[in-house]
């Protein structure tokens, strides 16, 4: 009984200690409040982010994120990046564009605290120089300053907007499929190389409110011959998470059947997994008022080998960019490896046009 006594304070003490931690530990998994309040996911300096030397890439991707090279031998090619935004006044906002070679632009700007969204399109020349390391069309250009960094500045300027940003690398490029070469449809093939973790820095003016930005974004390349007649939809998302792990997902469908399902994995050390099965589910609908297309509209996507269970929702309905596209900005929140995460993610449909 003496020893019991003795004892006694420092099993209780104990016993506290390890409650505390695991409180802690619940606080750290615990998803925000409000599951758009991510200003800490825009921040990158809140993130633990791994030195980038480009001398490290695969030697194709370093190649494909190269702006002094262009693919003058094939018809389909593009430079695409989509970002999560915040201002000095803790404003968010998505922002994507993607210039294709074959004379299109289009991109999408969503104003959340507004819950505005802008679509933007036009047919228009496309001008690859590679000796200066420029793509440039109508209201944009895409610039490589340095030709051994994974660094980009971008220029937007159109009646509504004016943005301009730089974006730079905090990971490898993520060689697609695991040699950066996928299929699309039956009858081509395309190469495609990812950046999934990039800081964004930049300063703009939306319908004439001054802005300073930051946060983070994802860039993507591709090029290849294929024929899109292959298939009739496709749907792709760019996930991003606060444990800093990204996700890509790549569902091409003819007749509502996945042709070519893709799942890729950057973890937080930097490390690729390929090809991972995932099981994805619709939630919801939502039919365009403009358009009156029906596009899906919340989803449910496991990946059974990492124990991910995530749930990817629109920050608003409306994000369609023309009646054969939506794109635009969603929350995530769900479990990845027995852990609570929650993060961002930008969804593209693109549907049968033609």
């Amino acid at each position: 009984m003496k020893a019991l006594k003795l004892f006694a304070p420092l099993l209780i003490l104990l016993l506290l200690v390890v409650a505390a931690v695991l409180f802690l530990r619940y606080l750290g998994d615990r998803p925000p409040s409000d599951p758009q309040d991510l200003s800490s996911f825009a921040t990158p300096e809140t993130q633990p982010m791994a030195v980038v030397d480009p001398a490290h890439a695969f030697p194709a991707a370093k190649e494909a994120f190269s702006l002094s090279n262009s693919h003058m031998e094939v018809d389909q090619e593009w430079w695409y990046f989509n970002t999560h935004l915040i201002d000095e006044k803790n404003r968010r906002y998505t922002f994507m564009i993607a210039i294709l070679k074959n004379g299109q632009v289009f991109g999408s700007l969503s104003l959340l605290d507004q819950e505005t969204h802008i679509p933007f399109f036009a047919k228009t020349v496309v001008d690859v120089d590679p000796a200066n390391r420029l793509v440039s069309a109508e209201w944009c250009s895409l610039q490589q300053p340095n030709p051994e960094a994974f660094e980009y500045d971008f220029t937007f300027e159109h009646d509504v907007a004016k943005i301009y940003l730089h974006l730079k690398a905090n990971k490898l490029p993520l060689p697609v499929g695991g040699e950066g070469y996928i299929a699309m449809g039956e009858s081509g093939k395309s190469y495609y190389y990812s950046l999934t973790n990039m800081s964004v820095e930049g300063f703009g003016e939306i319908r004439g409110a001054q802005a300073k930005f930051r946060g983070r974004g994802w860039m993507d390349r591709q090029w290849g011959i294929w024929e899109d007649r292959d298939f009739d939809q496709w749907h792709w998302y760019s996930i991003q998470l606060t444990n800093n792990v990204e996700i890509m997902i790549f569902d091409f469908r003819r007749n509502g059947k996945s042709i070519t399902p893709l799942c890729e994995v950057v973890d937080a050390d930097g490390n690729f997994r390929h090809n991972l099965k995932f099981n994805l589910r619709v939630l919801g609908h939502w039919k365009s008022p403009r358009t009156k297309k029906v596009w899906s509209s919340g989803w449910q996507i496991e990946i059974p080998e990492l124990n991910a269970h995530l749930t990817v929702v629109p920050d608003m309905q409306n994000q369609e960019v023309t009646d054969a596209l939506w794109e635009g900005g969603c929350r995530v929140s769900g479990t990845y490896e027995g852990h609570n995460v929650w993060g961002r993610s930008f969804y593209e449909a693109r549907h049968r046009s033609w």
